[in-house]
This record gives structure tokens, sequence and C-alpha cells, in this order.
């Protein structure tokens, strides 16, 4: 069972709960720009690293012809008030970047900032539900690093494998693929609404439910369908991420907003009562005027920027392999949908909303 937080007040212990920690979207490309697409700009050697891959969601590196290793890092602030919960979320958060690759994870180090005043137990929840959700994955934790700090922080560096014919990179998105989410959003909501005290215990538990559920089925079948390119939903909301993969394949995209998933309690908490993250209000602003929005409603639009931890994969396959993924998923019964499809107009990481005729601010409960 969960451990209990009633005396640990987690969620308020800091600003931002999750993956809406994350550095504003415009301050991290402009990091990124000052440091180089390469490590090479720092000497480094780059042999075996697998090119296009610096911004993807994990590095791969050749180990042997037959053998490519995913490396990725993930770790934020708490979305939930029980410590346990908010383990298990966090290593499903972590993992979801290796299956956002096409790999495997099976290797795991932790990381934790603790403040010094909060309850020891306390961690031994979270890393309880750490260690439980990384079993369900296959994966071990095998150890990690811990520091004092300010607001409590926890995530992973996570290892996996990968067949080198079975990658999915961002880059492989063409013109004619279509767009398929995994998971529905508005997770950051929730937790935005949680923290104002204005969510029901129905949402959080909707949302969490959603958080915990992991991508690993997903990628298999992905895999196992030719997907040609991934990314997971997290920090910068379904928009954020499909730009980067728009840009990184130099193509353009149609999204039929009213296909895309979205959670029945987040919906009312943003349109009831205007909840919303904060980072998602960044994203949108950082990136209106590389999205035509038509006649969306604002508030349907800073959903779409919403920022998720432990979100769906977004998939990027030829009409053919979508319908296949789509079919296969309805037999493991995810809630996989189709929310639109790769083009070639328009300069590379644009974004159009193409409504499809009902009511714009309409969504589609999980």
């Amino acid at each position: 069972m969960p451990g209990a937080a009633a005396s640990t007040n987690l969620l308020n212990s800091t600003t931002s709960g999750g993956c809406a920690c994350k550095i504003p979207l415009d301050r991290m490309e402009a990091l990124l720009e000052s440091l180089g697409a390469h490590p090479a700009a720092f000497g480094g050697r780059t042999d075996n690293l697998v090119p296009g891959t610096q911004r993807d969601d994990a590095a791969l590196y050749r180990l042997t012809t037959d053998l490519t290793l995913a490396f990725s890092t993930d770790f934020g602030t708490p979305v939930s008030q029980d410590a346990e919960i908010w383990g298990r979320i966090a290593a499903m958060n972590a993992v979801s970047d290796i299956y956002a690759m096409g790999a495997e994870p099976f290797l795991a180090l932790g990381i934790l900032g603790w403040p010094p005043q909060l309850p020891q137990e306390t961690v031994a929840q979270l890393m309880r539900g750490a260690v439980r959700a990384l079993a369900e994955c296959s994966t071990q934790l095998a150890g990690g690093h811990s520091i004092a700090s300010e607001s409590p922080v926890f995530g992973l560096c996570v290892i996996g494998a990968a067949q080198p014919g079975q990658v999915m990179l961002q880059s492989n998105a063409r013109p004619g693929h279509r767009l398929i989410l995994t998971k529905p959003l508005g997770t950051g909501i929730v937790i935005a609404g949680q923290k104002a005290e204005v969510a029901s215990a129905e949402a959080v538990s909707e949302a969490e439910r959603v958080m915990l559920a992991s991508n690993r089925i997903a990628c298999r079948l992905a895999r196992e369908t030719g997907v040609d390119a991934a990314t997971d939903v997290t920090g910068y909301g379904l928009i954020g991420h499909l730009r980067t993969m728009l840009v990184a394949s130099d193509c353009a995209a149609t999204v039929f907003p009213e296909t895309v998933p979205m959670l029945r309690h987040a919906v009312e908490l943003a349109e009831e009562h205007g909840i919303v993250a904060n980072s998602a209000e960044r994203t949108y602003f950082t990136l209106e005027d590389r999205v035509d929005w038509a006649d969306l409603p604002v508030a349907r639009r800073i959903a779409l920027c919403d920022p998720q931890t432990s979100g769906g994969l977004l998939l990027s396959a030829s009409p053919e392999r979508a319908r296949m993924f789509l079919a296969r998923g309805a037999e493991y019964g995810l809630t996989a949908v189709e929310i639109g499809e790769v083009t070639g107009a328009g300069s590379a990481g644009t974004i159009a909303m193409k409504p499809l005729g009902r009511g714009a601010g309409e969504g589609t409960p999980s």
C-alpha cells in the first residue's frame, strides 16, 4: 500500500510539481544553442554516439554492431502528497525516455535532493515506490547520489538496450505520417489544481492513474509495427514536444484538437476554475507565433501546452503502420489516439490546428 504522507505536505514544498519545474522552453533552447549541437564542441570523442540524438529523449551509444545503449536522466519535484506514489511516478517518468527511443531499460541510478527537516521515513517511502515501479519495468536500482536540498527532488539516471534497426528517432518523422498519442493530457493542470486545493480526490486519482501507467507496452508495439519516430510528452506539453520532433525532421504538422484526449477533470479545472500550470503559459507564449491556433479557445490552447509528468508517447508513423499500431494497442487496452499528421508545408516546426467540426473547446475524456 502507498505510504501515508499526511504530516508532510510534499506538493507545497515547491512552486511547481513534477515536470512543470523544467527550465522554460525559450531559456532551454537558448542554452542549447550556446553549448553547441554536438559534444565535439567541447573536445569530446563522438565515435560511437549515434548522430542526431543530442536533443532526443536519450543518448545512443553503439556498443557493438548488434547492441546500442540508451542513456538518459530525468528528475523533478513532487507530483503527489503520497511519497510512495511520487516515487513510482518518478521512476515511470525516467524510464519513459528510454522507451521513447525504442529501447528497453535495465539499470538505474537514483538522484535525490532532500530537505533535512523532512522525515527520513518519507524518503524510505519514496524509494520503495521507485524500486517497485522499476521492478515492473525489469530494471534494477544499482545505487545513486543524494544531497541536502531546500526543495525535495527525485529522479533517476537510466540505461537501456536497443537493437540498432529498431531505434525510434525524433528526426524520422516524414510528411504523410500520422501522429499518435498514447496517454491523455491534463496531469499538470490537476497537479496545479491540487496545489490550489480545488482539485477533487477523483481528479487526483485520475491523474495519478495516468502518470503511474508504464509506456512499456506502447514501446514494444511501436517497435513491432515499425513506428518510425517517437518522443514522450513531458514538461513542454504536447505542442512543445511535437515542435521539437518537427524541427528535428524538417517538417510541419496539422493537429486535430478535438481528437486530442484530455482528462475530464483537467478540462473542468481549466475551463471552470482557470487552473493552469505556470509553465504551460510560458510554453504557449514562447511558441505562439509557431502555431496557427485557428479559433481554438485560449484555455484549450494552454491545455495543449500543459506539462506532463510520465506522459504518453507521441508517435509518427506511415498510415499503414499507424493503423497497425492502433489495432494492436486496442488489444492491450491502450488509450492511443490518432491526433494529426505530419506535413511538408510551412516552415519546419510549425503546427496548424484543424478543427473537425465539433465544438472547439470540447475534449475527448479518457
